[in-house]
């Protein structure tokens, strides 16, 4: 059985992977041009992400998650687009 420090630092653990993929599709979409061009890079996107899905060491996960978030600080857009909201 996990203990309860275990199951807590998975949690934080997914919730950083779920909030760096969110902001890594929106950040997607100021690079695309057009919208045919966004779903492909949104899908290679999705891949790379479902590609380590399931790792089960907890150390390996934290290097995972500070890589994945050095690498869309590298490619962050310089000028995101922001929509006019009224």
């Amino acid at each position: 059985m996990a203990s309860a420090s275990y199951l807590a630092r998975r949690a934080a653990q997914k919730e950083k992977v779920r909030i760096l993929y969110r902001r890594a599709l929106k950040d997607t979409l100021n690079w695309a041009v057009h919208r045919h061009l966004f779903y492909n890079d949104a899908d290679a996107l999705r891949e790379s992400f479902e590609a380590n899905r399931r790792p089960k060491d907890i150390e390996l996960i934290d290097r995972m998650i500070a890589a994945g978030e050095a690498s869309y600080n590298k490619w962050r857009h310089l000028d995101p687009y922001i929509g006019k909201f009224l």
